[in-house]
């Protein structure tokens, strides 16, 4: 596979997408329990309560002790299917200090998050999109597959405009109810509509494992002087002098990260944050090892 060569699988083999250990989204198919749920059956864990939720499932005595509203995971056995959704367009294109471009190590992390779900038992699928989905391939469990995945995803360059939240909330609508969706993205844009989206998401029961693809300049702002700033996606151009807008600019991106990691924290959803001059394994490693923010009663 072009993007997963030996010493990147090597690596991988290192990880295992344990999804057990993920309070918050609750027991998972494959090798683990699944996301299908019964009232009769064994009581298995908790999450936080998303819109669309029986009452009945909400558990009061949690609720005493932390004034969060969690609902009780029961669980039976079933495969688990997983897609990843990767985004392709042109803003992804992006390479200030880091290594590489955003698209560049968002697609490697896309196919290697598909790698574990497979390694583990569970099948995986891959959607592209820019204002609207590009490639669609089903979830399936086998090397074939992967191989097809990393064709497509080595294939495609990204370009274009974006309009994230509606775009996945069309994704959404064709997916089967209580699926994995790893959102691979810089989460540029209307931040307001990806967490409208992601609500979307969890109110049908899905998982959402967001991975915001980031380079460093995008955070920093390091640039002195007067700058022609161009769009990626339109070309529209604006002039500005670097060192007038740095702080607002900062202040404006720390405000709309936190706003991202208090807004998935709440819906139950997993954010983790990776800069293309950072090591991809520990992004990945964070994000199924479940550390950071928990969401589960007691946390």
């Amino acid at each position: 596979m072009r993007l997963l060569d030996p010493l990147v699988l090597a690596r991988l083999r290192t990880l295992r997408f344990d999804l057990r250990r993920h309070r918050a989204e609750g027991h998972l198919g494959g090798l683990h329990r699944s996301a299908r749920r019964g009232f009769s059956s064994e009581f298995a864990e908790h999450r936080a309560y998303a819109p669309g939720d029986e009452l009945k499932a909400i558990d009061w005595k949690v609720y005493a002790r932390t004034d969060r509203l969690y609902v009780k995971d029961n669980h039976e056995e079933k495969s688990l299917k997983t897609y990843v959704l990767a985004d392709a367009s042109g803003s992804m294109g992006y390479r200030g200090r880091g290594p590489e471009t955003k698209w560049e190590a968002a697609r490697r992390l896309a196919l290697c998050a598909a790698w574990l779900v497979a390694e583990q038992g569970d099948s995986a699928g891959l959607v592209t999109f820019d204002t609207a989905a590009r490639d669609f391939i089903p979830p399936r469990r086998s090397r074939e597959h992967l191989e097809l995945m990393d064709e497509r995803l080595a294939a495609a360059v990204p370009g274009g405009e974006t309009d994230l939240g509606g775009v996945l909330a069309r994704v959404a609508e064709g997916l089967p109810r209580s699926s994995l969706i790893i959102l691979v993205s810089d989460l540029l844009g209307d931040s307001a509509r990806v967490i409208e989206t992601v609500r979307a998401f969890r109110a049908r029961r899905h998982r959402v494992y967001a991975l915001q693809v980031l380079d460093p300049e995008e955070r920093d702002f390091g640039l002195d002087g007067p700058l022609a700033v161009e769009s990626l996606e339109d070309g529209s151009e604006l002039r500005v002098e670097g060192s007038l807008v740095r702080a607002a600019y900062r202040e404006a991106f720390e405000r709309q990260q936190r706003l991202y990691t208090a807004s998935f924290h709440r819906l139950g959803a997993r954010h983790e944050v990776f800069y293309t001059d950072s090591p991809w394994e520990a992004a990945l490693a964070r994000l199924v090892a479940g550390r950071g923010p928990a969401s589960g009663p007691g946390a």
